[in-house]
């Protein structure tokens, strides 16, 4: 399994709701390619919303950690706002720790392959 990592968190809801858009198109386009991916927020964010869990990472953080050792890939999706999350920076040290293969990923990465 490939967990996908992408930053998610705003203070602005429409900036959240783009990324989540954002990881969950990638992770379409991921499985269409092949791949066995995992991504907390794909897969939490309507949750969330409906359910009005929290949605900041100290909230999800043992849950993300239980699914990272289950992974064996860390893929950190460079969608907006990746190279300033603080989050996603301590999930890739998380990761390395881990000894997962660690990867950056574009979010165009399958586009010319799904057409």
């Amino acid at each position: 399994m490939i967990y996908i990592a992408s930053p998610y968190t705003d203070n602005d809801e429409r900036v959240m709701k783009a990324r989540y858009e954002a990881v969950a198109k990638f992770c379409f386009e991921a499985t269409q390619a092949g791949y066995h991916i995992f991504s907390p927020i794909a897969h939490w964010h309507p949750i969330a919303v409906k359910y009005r869990l929290p949605r900041d990472s100290y909230f999800w953080l043992r849950y993300n950690l239980d699914a990272m050792k289950m992974s064996e890939a860390f893929w950190l999706l460079m969608i907006d706002g990746w190279s300033e999350s603080i989050d996603l920076n301590r999930d890739y040290g998380v990761a390395l720790g881990l000894g997962l293969e660690v990867r950056r990923i574009s979010p165009h990465k399958f586009e010319d392959k799904n057409n």
